[in-house]
């Protein structure tokens, strides 16, 4: 089931769209809002909404693995990390219920040591030159 099928999606959408364009605005802008959107909508994304915030996780099909992404992460100033923990077990449960072999995701340094007692260790490192204009 995708996730715009739920009951409550519209709602909840429009109340966490701030938080996903702030936390697309940090990411590289490779995407906005419109195209995570798309994405929910053709059940290529599923959207989880918490309280203040909500995440966007995503399948990578890699040649040898299967793994879940949290490709947002976005909440009210001051409420990400008590919605951490939901977004967490969410991220487990989504990435068993698909079979997945891990969890990965892409972000600024300071996640690393957020992640660390959710058992997530750092492995590689992005970096990106930018260019024109």
């Amino acid at each position: 089931m995708k996730s715009v099928d739920l009951q409550g999606f519209a709602e909840a959408w429009e109340h966490c769209k701030p938080f996903m364009v702030k936390a697309l605005a940090k990411s590289g802008q490779q995407w906005d809002i419109e195209d995570v959107w798309k994405d929910i909508e053709d059940g290529e994304a599923v959207f989880y909404p918490v309280k203040d915030g909500a995440a966007v996780f995503k399948i990578m099909l890699y040649p040898r693995k299967r793994m879940l992404r949290i490709w947002l992460f976005g909440g009210k100033t001051g409420t990400q990390r008590a919605n951490l923990d939901a977004v967490m077990e969410a991220a487990d449960y989504y990435a068993e219920l698909h079979e997945c072999e891990g969890i990965e995701l892409l972000g600024r340094k300071g996640w690393e040591k957020v992640l660390e007692p959710y058992g997530y260790d750092y492995k590689s490192v992005m970096l990106v030159k930018e260019l024109g204009g």
